[in-house]
């Protein structure tokens, strides 16, 4: 004696209309039995047209999540290490911060340096056009400066050309600061986070000496001693000219 049963599953959701439906597996069962000999055949399972939604929603889910966990970068601290005064290096560092409307830029002397006001120079490098008028909310030595200033394109300081150069910071009373921030308008954080340089003090009043300080390469300036051989050598080859010319 023998039995078959056979059992197919689709659309179990029939309530539901043809735009929402599921698509669903088909799922062919079939069983024999034998009651005579006692003997089962093996079980076969046939599944066609898996469902395609339920991956994709694990997959968009998989990249909103990373990119939730992409980090997104709204500061940066650029330091002033190389100068072109021998034995002097670190003198400050930039922070740069994303800000309504640009970004905010300050600058930070180091203990025993400061940076020079009335012949000033804070040198950038930027992809962005700008203009003097771009340069804003300027505040030196946390007072406001609401005087004028100069955005001078293609400044070249110590062997190096910057895009921009603020210079003519006149504040009065004021030769030397510890701090000067300002906002330049329009700008982006990866679009001014670049070289940058400064016109710098030795010490917290501007005197002598001065140099220039940056976060890429800057040409030394000979030291006095340097200078004096060479002007030695240089009057030594001019006396040795003239003894031949003459002789």
């Amino acid at each position: 004696m023998q039995s078959n049963a056979i059992f197919q599953l689709s659309n179990p959701h029939p309530k539901l209309s043809p735009s929402k439906r599921l698509k669903t597996s088909h799922l062919n069962y079939q069983r024999n039995s034998d009651s005579d000999n006692g003997v089962s055949n093996a079980l076969a399972m046939e599944v066609t047209n898996p469902p395609r939604d339920v991956p994709m929603k694990h997959i968009l889910l998989l990249l909103i999540l990373l990119a939730m966990a992409v980090p997104f970068a709204t500061a940066d601290t650029i330091q002033l290490s190389n100068t072109n005064l021998a034995g002097v290096s670190n003198i400050g560092y930039v922070t740069l911060a994303s800000a309504t409307g640009g970004v905010m830029v300050t600058l930070t002397a180091n203990a025993g340096y400061s940076f020079k006001v009335h012949g000033d120079d804070i040198l950038f490098d930027t992809n962005t056009k700008l203009k003097a008028s771009s340069i804003a909310d300027i505040v030196i030595n946390g007072k406001d400066y609401s005087g004028k200033l100069k955005l001078v394109s293609g400044a070249t300081r110590a062997g190096s050309v910057y895009t921009y150069d603020i210079t003519q910071l006149n504040m009065h009373g004021v030769t030397s600061a510890t701090t000067i921030s300002f906002l330049i308008k329009g700008a982006s954080l990866s679009s001014v986070d670049q070289t940058w340089g400064v016109h710098f003090c030795v010490g917290t009043v501007c005197g002598t000496p001065t140099g220039f300080a940056s976060n890429g390469k800057v040409a030394a300036v000979p030291e006095p001693g340097t200078l004096t051989l060479l002007g030695t050598g240089l009057a030594g080859l001019a006396g040795l000219f003239r003894r031949r010319l003459f002789s």
